[in-house]
């Protein structure tokens, strides 16, 4: 492991079965791919890291030590309020540019810490997506899909993750270790140059990190369904913004500007990543270029020595992570740029477009939709019909039938979203809204109570617990329920606007 890693925390990555698996017969290539990025994606808890921040935007202070990061505001007193802790149970990301810490419940439901720690400042800052006065703060949900691109599959899901291992290029490897032969593994030297490429683009083809609907599964595939040297068509569509992709550069837009750049276009298809790079050592491969350019190349290296990528590939800051500097692979004769002061948030509100695979048209317009209104169910009830088992379809459908005055429609589409994922959040809440409008405010705290059991870090259910115990006149209850939505998420207005209500109207201890 690199000397400043260690140095860091004494962490040390967490690889998978799959990987040691492969070293019997591939020792030396296992020892070089545990060295990369993603043989080092996944790493233990850093107990001994000791650190303190201030995010002045939000008003929150935070301190890590002994394994813990610990959340608080200061009132006006200078006492501390709001103060919440979460043991660091291990870290997403090799540290060749940031290690973001997470924290797995006693439900098993892995969270997404605030702070980050980033090689460039040697030191902590905020996450990506959380330098603005209202982030998510300790609350935010790594969702089986967040964490498909940083992890091996799952083979226990009691365990924690471990770090991607050779099954992700090489597919499956049981039939492989009980009688090897290449026939039954995956060597992507043997594939296509599409289905080589689409390889990397299962996690390296993100077109948008925020603001619209990116990428969607196809009808019935599970998040871990995508195998080596299959049509990535066949697993997920993706989607672009229909505006200029300039002078948009993400964190995640390596194959996405590689798409772009003439380099790839006038290759015939033949360019693939690994045409630079090596997927084993994640080195670039010597004269890369010169295969293509061999006369200019020499000509530059002459005059300004063989770094090509130096000066057609800049190294910059993306705009939803400016705290590293990643290459942009979009590659230029002459590439100008300004490095982002503070991480982009404008939301885009146009169309978006297909982008690398084909979409049929309901895929499109699900993809395009901005609003819950009619032409949602209905694209959402042609969609079901494809695939009946996709709870966050339904879970959608039944929210927009809700919004839409529909009620008895609404209940019957989330109770059978509950069928399938018990602890759905957005399911649960919205049903027990539509019990509560009914009258049926006991149903209404049992629904909300199964959420807060499973997810006691979701503030919305807090507020709704709080807002049904006050139409059910339960002041304490929902004074407390209050207090901890607000705990959970201090920006929560309407939270604090209920809970000044509540003390308004009567002398309550903790008012």
């Amino acid at each position: 492991m690199k000397a400043w890693l260690a140095a860091l925390s004494g962490i040390l990555q967490i690889a998978s079965a799959q990987t040691q698996s492969c070293r019997p017969c591939h020792a030396a290539i296992v020892d070089t791919y545990l060295q990369t990025g993603m043989g080092r994606s996944i790493t233990e808890r850093p107990s001994s890291l000791r650190a303190t921040f201030y995010h002045k935007l939000s008003n929150r202070h935070y301190d890590v030590n002994a394994g813990v990061m610990r959340r608080y505001q200061k009132g006006a007193d200078g006492a501390v309020v709001n103060e919440i802790a979460k043991s660091i149970d291990f870290g997403i990301g090799s540290g060749n540019h940031a290690i973001t810490y997470a924290n797995r419940t006693p439900a098993g439901i892995l969270l997404e810490l605030p702070l980050s720690w980033y090689r460039e400042r040697s030191a902590l800052a905020m996450s990506p997506g959380y330098d603005k006065p209202d982030h998510f703060d300790m609350r935010r949900e790594i969702s089986p899909a967040c964490l498909f691109c940083h992890a091996a599959y799952p083979t226990d899901a009691a365990a924690l993750p471990s770090s991607i291992d050779c099954a992700r290029c090489h597919g499956p490897a049981s039939a492989h270790l009980a009688k090897p032969s290449k026939e039954n593994i995956v060597n992507p030297v043997r594939l296509t140059a599409d289905r080589q490429r689409e390889i990397c683009f299962q996690c390296h083809l993100e077109t948008v990190s925020t603001g619209i609907f990116d990428s969607m599964r196809q009808p019935k595939r599970d998040v871990y369904s995508y195998q080596p040297g299959e049509p990535l068509s066949a697993y997920k569509l993706y989607f672009d913004r229909a505006d200029a992709p300039e002078p948009r550069f993400e964190v995640n837009h390596a194959g996405y500007r590689m798409l772009h750049s003439a380099c790839f276009q006038k290759s015939g298809g033949k360019m693939t990543c690994t045409t630079c790079h090596d997927p084993h050592s994640a080195k670039t491969k010597p004269a890369s270029c010169t295969g293509c350019h061999a006369e200019a190349s020499a000509k530059h290296s002459r005059q300004m020595g063989s770094d090509c990528a130096g000066c057609h590939m800049p190294k910059r800051k993306p705009s939803d992570a400016i705290h590293v500097t990643v290459t942009d692979h979009w590659v230029r004769r002459q590439p100008k740029f300004e490095n982002p002061a503070r991480e982009g948030y404008e939301p885009y509100r146009g169309r978006v477009v297909p982008f690398y695979t084909e979409a049929d048209s309901v895929s499109l317009d699900i993809a395009n939709v901005q609003a819950p209104n009619e032409e949602a169910v209905a694209l959402y009830r042609l969609y079901l019909q494809r695939d009946a088992k996709d709870v966050s379809v339904l879970a959608a459908l039944g929210n927009a039938l809700f919004r839409l005055g529909r009620r008895q429609e609404a209940v019957d589409t989330l109770e059978k979203t509950l069928t399938l994922e018990p602890s759905h959040p957005g399911a649960l809440n919205t049903l027990a809204i539509a019990e509560a409008t009914a009258g049926n405010l006991e149903r209404a705290i049992a629904l909300l109570d199964q959420c807060r059991k499973m997810r006691p870090d979701h503030a919305l259910t807090w507020f709704n617990l709080g807002a049904t115990y006050q139409a059910m006149e339960k002041p304490l209850q929902a004074l407390q329920a209050f207090r901890e939505a607000i705990r959970l998420q201090p920006d929560f207005a309407e939270a604090r606007a209920r809970l000044a209500a509540v003390c308004g109207s009567r002398k309550l201890r903790g008012c």
